[in-house]
């Protein structure tokens, strides 16, 4: 079950520690054994079009997970629903395929030695993510570091397109490349500890389009078992410092995915938000988004996010991979369902 929900703001919160830099980070602009897409959509407006590449000079096989946080018809209860598939790529392979369309089981126009096999397509309604990790012929994990890919998100209704990179998590030698994945800077690199986010204040008029600014967010934690249908969970805190270095935050609870406004996720008057132009008195700023570590062993509350801001009702729109700092502190755990 997926939920999410949001805390009232904290005013004049006290500033958090400067985080410490690891060499081990969480990167959207390298390869990697782990690629996570943590905003995927086909709604009838907007679909997604997804690319995959293998980096490397030889072939790697990939397993890649779609997750759909959706609601239950007769109950109005949040389920979680995976949907998983196999790629194999061949050496240098970019592959690409239309979320609701998929890939064809017996492709039309190329090889079958260069096909790298069926994609599902998703049905209207799926809001969630994907990941995929790098494994050998037989499913299981391997130490190589070979994934890139991006998203765009396109809107026909808007006729507007958005793009980020996929975020990568890197594995490391001491990797012992069985189905239960630890990122915990041993077997692959940590999620952060810290995402940094400079965005224009909701409500604030673009200097040039002079168009109100809006801004959503999408959070995904980056643990998950997968074998037994458990969703990652995350409590964060929001740093909001504008121009003035004048500091507010708020908080939010997420578990299995969040795609949010920002003016929501503190309050139900987008004017009383911390995000909103009015309170915080200048265009833009940074936002701060720390997971909370707990007391817990079996798994950290490490997250990935992308935000995006749209400049009006009808004009462009963008997203933005976040910038990281540091290792989280709770090193976070990704189970594989058993291969039979």
């Amino acid at each position: 079950m997926c939920r999410v929900a949001g805390l009232l703001v904290l005013l004049l919160a006290a500033g958090t520690s400067p985080a410490i830099g690891s060499t081990l980070e969480t990167a959207a602009d390298q390869p990697a054994a782990l690629l996570l897409f943590p905003k995927v959509v086909v709604d009838g407006t907007r679909d997604t079009v997804l690319q995959l590449s293998n980096a490397s000079g030889a072939t790697v096989h990939v397993r890649c997970f779609y997750t759909n946080p959706s609601t239950d018809r007769e109950t109005g209860e949040p389920v979680w629903l995976t949907v998983n598939f196999r790629l194999r790529l061949t050496p240098l392979q970019p592959t690409v395929w239309v979320a609701s369309e998929g890939r064809p089981v017996v492709p039309p126009d190329r090889p079958l030695e260069l096909e790298p096999g069926p994609v599902p397509p998703l049905a209207t309604g799926f809001l969630g993510e994907l990941r995929c990790v790098a494994v050998d012929a037989e499913d299981r994990p391997v130490t190589r570091n070979v994934l890139t890919g991006n998203a765009t998100i396109v809107d026909r209704a808007r006729r507007d397109v958005l793009r980020y990179q996929a975020i990568g998590i890197r594995a490391l030698p001491k990797n012992n490349e069985d189905g239960t994945l630890l990122l915990n800077d041993v077997e692959y690199t940590t999620c952060p500890r810290v995402l940094l986010w400079n965005h224009f204040f909701e409500g604030a008029l673009d200097p040039v389009l002079l168009e109100p600014v809006s801004a959503r967010l999408t959070v995904v934690p980056c643990s998950v078992d997968y074998e037994r249908d458990i969703p990652g969970v995350a409590f964060l805190q929001f740093d909001v410092v504008n121009e003035f270095e004048q500091r507010l935050s708020a908080s939010l609870f997420v578990e299995c995915f969040a795609d949010v406004r920002l003016s929501e996720i503190d309050a139900e008057d987008p004017t009383r938000s911390v995000f909103h132009v009015g309170t915080q008195g200048t265009l833009a700023g940074q936002t701060r988004i720390r997971p909370v570590p707990d007391g817990g062993t079996t798994a950290g509350h490490g997250i990935v996010a992308v935000g995006e801001q749209i400049h009006g009702p009808d004009g462009p729109s963008a997203a933005a991979n976040l910038h990281f700092i540091g290792g989280n502190l709770q090193g976070d755990v990704v189970v594989l369902p058993r291969i039979f």
